[in-house]
């Protein structure tokens, strides 16, 4: 998301407990101050630069890009002209807030080009969420994948566990939803989890799903025209009600 802030001298500000330069996530002056998700990074120390190309750089091969959908949709062409800024970086990350209705085909869109270009699409619905991602990739940084699966399990126990002990919100509800059409989709043969994930972000819906083709099917970043063709198959498979 560009800001609409003029550029600040050029000089960097840290935020948070002294440490390295190393230690902290850096922040493009120019295009992300006046973000509101700054104020949710809390567990890690940030650093202003101005002359970052990323939007957010958390770790020295990590760059994110950050982008909300209704920026997107009133200037879609903005983001095909930062894509260049993350060339130098091994990992690149697009951190996509998810804040209009309707998002499956510009998802879609997104998702195709990420996949086809070895970005990383990360979709978060709301700035708490997306501060909590980018906390997490620079806290991530030097651990080994089984430790940080293992402190993300943990995580979303916690959470999971904090969310019983109060009544539930319609967030909940739609977070229950979700899970139980992932759920649903696994039970097709040979989709995964991560499958039954790019489905729903692809398309958006069960029922936009039951009712793409087997050719739309394929496009969707993963899948194959074997796991497609046992998607398409299992919507058109007659229910039977055993005698």
């Amino acid at each position: 998301m560009n800001s609409d802030n003029n550029a600040q001298p050029s000089m960097s500000v840290a935020t948070g407990p002294l440490g390295s330069s190393s230690s902290k996530i850096l922040i493009n002056r120019k295009r992300q101050e006046g973000n509101p998700l700054l104020k949710y990074i809390r567990n890690v120390p940030y650093e202003w630069s101005a002359d970052l190309r990323a939007d957010f750089e958390c770790a020295k091969n990590c760059g994110v890009l950050y982008l909300s959908l209704k920026y997107h949709k009133l200037h879609p062409g903005y983001i095909e002209t930062r894509f260049a800024d993350g060339n130098s970086y091994y990992i690149k990350v697009l951190l996509v807030l998810v804040n209009v209705e309707d998002p499956s085909f510009v998802l879609r869109d997104l998702n195709m080009f990420c996949y086809r270009a070895g970005w990383t699409l990360l979709l978060s619905y709301s700035v708490e969420e997306a501060a909590e991602y980018l906390e997490n990739l620079k806290l991530s940084e030097k651990r080994s994948p089984e430790t940080v699966i293992s402190n993300y399990q943990n995580y979303k126990q916690q959470k999971q566990q904090g969310q019983n002990s109060r009544p539930p919100t319609d967030k909940d509800k739609n977070q229950q939803l979700y899970d139980q059409a992932i759920k649903f989709l696994c039970s097709i043969r040979s989709v995964s989890q991560t499958d039954a994930k790019r489905l729903l972000g692809t398309f958006g819906s069960i029922l936009s799903i039951a009712k793409a083709s087997q050719e739309h099917l394929e496009l969707c970043p993963g899948l194959g025209p074997i796991k497609a063709q046992n998607v398409y198959a299992f919507f058109r498979t007659p229910f039977m009600i055993p005698s």
